[in-house]
């Protein structure tokens, strides 16, 4: 049996998306977190699963990390795993079409 294949969506301009900060976008009802960290671009879900603040796209960023601003949970903005504990956070898949970003959707 074959697996589907993830439907990418615009998400943004890359020129949106900073080095050292992150924005939030909506895509179908879904708060998501982007950054970019060199040339790589990540989108995660924005909501910290420790409780449930929409707000790790304002959290601090160091290497390949996030740190949700409330109450401290670092996230991996590769697996959207967190560092410590058993949470984690969705994870998209990123690709780069022209100037824009998009993500992978289920």
């Amino acid at each position: 049996m074959r697996e589907s294949m993830p439907r990418f969506v615009k998400a943004a301009s890359l020129r949106q998306i900073k080095e050292h900060s992150g924005i939030c976008v909506e895509i179908e009802g879904r708060d998501i977190a982007l950054f970019k960290r060199g040339t790589e671009y990540f989108a995660i879900g924005n909501v910290c699963a420790h409780q449930h603040f929409s707000l790790l796209h304002t959290g601090h960023l160091d290497q390949l990390t996030v740190q949700c601003p409330m109450h401290g949970w670092v996230y991996d903005l590769r697996t959207g795993a967190a560092i410590e504990g058993s949470g984690r956070v969705p994870c998209y898949d990123v690709e780069i079409r022209g100037e824009d970003l998009y993500i992978g959707m289920e």
